[in-house]
C-alpha cells in the first residue's frame, strides 16, 4: 500500500510550562530527533510538526515543565453532557493499577462509560493480521507500529522505510473497529482510549478513529481530585472475551511471544528492540541492512525501554520492570490458562483462540495506509564553508575542539552546528564556547582581581587615614564646642554689658539734652545780656555827652567866676563878698570840671569795658551758639549710640539664639562624628575581611587562570 503523499500539520501532544522551564536543555539530550525543540530562547519551545510525541522529555525534566497534551478535559465535559461513550483499555492497565483494574473499569461505568473493550483481545487481532501478512505477502522487512511514536518517526524522518510498516492497524485500532463491526449496539458511540501514552492522539487524529485519548496518568489525577478509592468501587470485566497471552503486548517482546504461537520459529528472524537511544538508530542503519541483505523479517520495536508499561502516561516511570511486568504476567498466565482447558496444551489454546479470532476478523477490515510527512523536515544543512564558519563562531579552532561532548544534548559537534545554523540554537550554549569564554572572562577577572585587590588596600590605607582624621576633626569639634560654650557666655556677658551701658547712655543723653536746653537758655540770656550792655552803652553816651555839657558849663562857669573875680577885685571892697562868691564858683565850676573830666574819664574807661564786653559777650554768644549746636549734634549721636546698643543688645540675642542653635549642631556633629567613627571601624572591619578575600579569590583565579 503506497504511503499518502500530503502532510497535514501534527496537533501538539507535548506542552511546555514556560514558567517551569529552565531552559537546561535536557530534553534536547533526550529527544531523538532534537531538532524538533527549539532551543535558541530563553525557553525551550517544540515544533510538534516534527515532534514524534514520543514523551521523553517528559519523563527527563525534573523540572516538572512538560506534560502530556490529552483529552481528559474534552472526556469529562462530553460525560457531563450525557454523550454516549465505550471505553477502549490498553494492556498497561494492569500494571499502573495492579490488581485494581477491574475496579478501575467499574469506576469508569459508574461515570457513565456503558462498556469497556480490552485492547488486549485487538492485540491478538493484530497478531493474526501480522502472520496472515507474513504468510501471503511474504515481504522483506516488517515492522511492527503498535508504538505510535515510531510511526511518526518514519513518516518523519525515514519515508523510504514506509513501505514496510505493518500494512496492519494497531491494536487499539484493531479494538475500535471490531467494536464498529461487531458491536452494532455500540456504533453511534464515542470512544474514549485508556492510553499510555501521549502519540497515540496522532494515531487517531491520522485514521479518524477515537475520540478521546486520556492518559492513566490523566485518570489517576482525577481519582486523586475526586478523592476516589478504587478499593470502594465495583469491579467490572471487559465487554469483549479475554485475550490469551497478547495481554504481553504492553511488555518488551510481547509481541514476539503471542506471535511464536501462531508461527513458529518466527523469533530466529525477529529483531526486538526497544529504548530511544537504540531503537532510532536501528531505523536509521535499516535501509542499508536491507541493501546488504541482512536484515531481520520482523522488527518488534517499541520507543519506551520497558514497553507501554512504563509509557510517559503511566504511574511506572520510577518503577522496577519486574514490579511493573508482574501484574502483566499473571494476566498473561491467567488468559493462557482459559483457553488451555483442563488438558493445558498450546495446541489446544491455538485452535481455541483462532475461533476466537476468526469471529471478528475478516481480510481488509484492518488494513492500515500511512502519510509521508517528510515535508515537515525542513532543515537545511550547512556545507563545509559554512560549517567552518559556524565552528569558527563558536570558538573551535580545529579538530582537537571537536569534543562530541553532548552537553549541548546534540551528542555531536556537528548536530549542534546544523542546529545552530538552523536558528534552533545559539553558540552560547556550546560547553566548549562557555569554558572559552570564560577563560577569557577568567583572565580578565583575574586582572581585574588583582587591581580591585591593589584598589582595596589602597582604600584601606585611605579609610584608615580618614579614621585618624576624623579622630582629630572629632577632637577638634570637641574642642570647637567647648569655644561655643564659652562664646556663648561671653556674648551673654556683652549683652548684659551693652544693656548696662545703654541704660547710662540714656543716662547722659537725658543730661545732654538738659544742657542743651542750658545752653539754648545761655545764649538766650547773653543775648539779653548784650542787648542790656549796648543799651547801657547808648546810656553812658548819653551821660557823656551831658558830662561834655557839665564840662563846657563849669569852663563857662570859670570863666564867669574869673570875670567875676576880675570885678569885684576892680570893685575892692565891695566887691570882696562877690569876689568870694566868684572864687567859691570858680572852684565850685573847676571841682565840677574836675568831677566831670573824672566822670568822663571813667565813663569813657566804661564805654571802653562795655566795647570789650560787648567784644565777648558776642564771642561768648557765638561760642554758645557752637556748644548748643555741638549738645544737639552730641544728643543725636548718642541716641544713635543708644540706637546701636540697642541693635547690638538684639544682634546679640540672635547671636545667642544662633549660638544655641550652634551647639545643637554641634552636639549633633559630635554625635555624628561618632556613628560616623563606629561605621567606619565597621567599614575598615568589613574591607578587611573584603581584602582577605579578595586575596583568597585573586590566588583562586590565578590558580584556576594558570590549570
Amino acid at each position: 500500500m503506497q504511503p499518502k503523499s500530503e502532510s497535514p500539520s501534527l496537533s501538539p501532544v507535548i506542552a511546555v510550562d514556560e514558567d517551569l522551564c529552565v531552559n537546561c536543555h535536557m530534553c534536547i539530550a533526550v529527544c531523538p530527533v532534537k531538532l524538533c525543540i527549539d532551543g535558541s530562547g530563553d525557553k525551550v519551545t517544540i515544533n510538534a510538526d516534527m515532534c514524534i510525541g514520543c514523551g521523553s522529555c517528559v519523563q527527563a525534566c525534573t523540572q516538572k515543565a512538560r506534560s502530556i497534551v490529552d483529552d481528559s478535559a474534552a472526556f469529562l465535559e462530553a460525560l457531563g453532557r450525557g454523550e454516549k461513550m465505550v471505553a477502549v483499555v490498553a494492556p498497561a492497565i494492569a500494571s499502573s493499577f495492579p490488581g485494581r483494574y477491574r475496579r478501575f473499569l467499574g469506576w469508569l461505568k459508574s461515570l457513565g462509560v456503558s462498556a469497556c473493550f480490552d485492547v488486549s483481545f485487538g492485540a491478538e487481532l493484530t497478531v493474526k493480521s501480522y502472520v496472515r501478512h507474513i504468510d501471503e505477502a511474504e515481504p522483506t522487512l516488517v515492522i511492527a507500529q503498535p508504538c505510535p511514536a515510531i510511526v511518526s518517526y518514519i513518516e518523519l524522518y525515514r519515508p523510504e522505510l514506509l513501505q514496510y510498516l505493518a500494512p496492519a492497524d494497531s491494536p487499539m485500532l484493531h479494538t475500535i473497529k471490531m467494536i464498529r463491526e461487531y458491536y452494532p449496539e455500540y456504533r453511534d458511540h464515542k470512544t474514549l482510549v485508556v492510553s499510555p501514552c501521549a502519540a497515540k492522539k496522532r494515531e487517531f487524529q491520522e485514521t479518524g478513529m477515537g475520540d478521546y485519548n486520556v492518559t492513566m496518568r490523566s485518570f489517576d489525577e482525577i481519582l486523586k481530585s475526586r478523592n476516589v478509592d478504587l478499593s470502594r468501587q465495583s469491579e467490572a470485566d471487559f465487554q469483549n472475551g479475554p485475550a490469551e497471552r497478547a495481554v504481553l503486548f504492553s511488555t518488551p517482546g510481547g509481541l514476539l511471544r503471542t506471535a511464536e504461537r501462531d508461527a513458529p520459529g518466527l523469533r530466529d528472524r525477529t529483531r526486538k528492540i526497544e529504548g530511544p537511544e537504540l531503537v532510532y538508530p536501528y531505523l536509521d542503519s535499516l535501509p542499508a541492512a536491507l541493501k546488504r541483505g541482512v536484515n531481520p523479517l520482523l522488527v518488534d520495536c517499541l520507543n519506551c525501554a520497558y514497553g507501554c508499561n512504563a509509557g510517559p502516561g503511566t504511574l511506572n516511570q520510577d518503577a522496577s520492570p519486574d514490579d511493573m511486568e508482574h501484574a502483566v504476567e499473571l494476566r498473561s498466565i491467567e488468559g493462557r490458562r482459559t483457553y488451555a482447558g483442563r488438558r493445558g496444551g498450546d495446541r489446544t489454546s491455538s485452535k481455541r483462540v483462532a475461533k476466537a479470532l476468526s469471529r471478528y476478523w475478516k481480510p481488509d477490515l484492518y488494513a492500515r495506509s500511512y502519510v509521508d510527512r517528510s515535508a515537515n523536515y525542513r532543515i537545511r544543512v550547512p556545507d563545509d564553508i559554512e560549517l567552518a564558519r559556524l565552528y569558527a563562531d563558536m570558538l573551535k579552532d580545529g579538530q582537537k575542539d571537536h569534543l562530541n561532548c553532548a552537553a549541548c544534548g546534540y551528542k555531536s559537534c556537528r548536530g549542534m552546528a546544523v542546529a545552530v545554523y538552523n536558528g534552533l540554537n545559539k553558540k552560547e550554549n556550546c560547553h566548549l564556547y562557555r569554558q572559552r569564554v570564560i577563560e577569557k572572562e577568567q583572565r580578565v577577572v583575574d586582572g581585574s582581581s588583582t587591581r580591585l585587590n591593589a584598589e582595596i588596600q589602597l582604600a584601606l590605607e585611605d579609610i584608615r587615614a580618614i579614621s585618624g582624621e576624623l579622630e582629630t576633626l572629632s577632637a577638634r569639634a570637641e574642642t570647637q564646642f567647648t569655644a561655643i560654650l564659652s562664646s556663648s557666655a561671653e556674648v551673654g556677658d556683652m549683652i548684659e554689658t551693652l544693656s548696662r551701658a545703654s541704660e547710662i547712655a540714656s543716662g547722659k543723653r537725658r543730661q545732654i539734652m538738659s544742657l542743651a536746653d542750658a545752653a539754648e537758655g545761655g545764649e538766650r540770656g547773653m543775648h539779653s545780656t548784650m542787648e542790656a550792655i549796648r543799651r547801657t552803652s547808648a546810656e553812658v553816651s548819653g551821660i557823656g555827652e551831658m558830662i561834655g555839657v557839665i564840662q563846657d558849663v563849669a569852663e563857662r562857669t570859670n570863666l564867669l567866676a574869673m570875670n567875676a573875680a576880675i570885678q569885684a577885685a576892680r570893685a575892692g571892697s565891695a566887691g570882696k563878698g562877690f569876689a568870694v562868691v566868684a572864687d567859691e564858683i570858680r572852684n565850685l565850676a573847676e571841682a565840677t570840671k574836675s568831677q566831670a573830666n573824672g566822670v568822663g574819664g571813667s565813663l569813657a574807661s566804661i564805654m571802653e569795658q562795655i566795647a570789650v564786653s560787648d567784644g565777648m559777650i558776642l564771642q561768648t554768644e557765638t561760642n554758645m551758639q557752637s556748644m548748643s549746636r555741638d549738645v544737639g549734634v552730641m544728643a543725636e549721636d548718642m541716641s544713635g549710640l543708644i540706637d546701636s546698643f540697642t541693635g547690638l543688645s538684639s544682634g546679640g540675642t540672635k547671636v545667642i539664639d544662633g549660638i544655641e542653635e550652634l551647639k545643637t549642631a554641634s552636639a549633633e556633629v559630635k554625635e555624628i562624628y561618632s556613628n560616623i567613627s563606629g561605621k567606619i571601624e565597621g567599614l575598615l572591619a568589613m574591607i578587611g575581611t573584603i581584602a582577605s578575600i579578595s586575596a583568597e579569590t585573586q590566588e583562586t583565579i590565578s590558580a584556576m587562570t594558570r590549570r
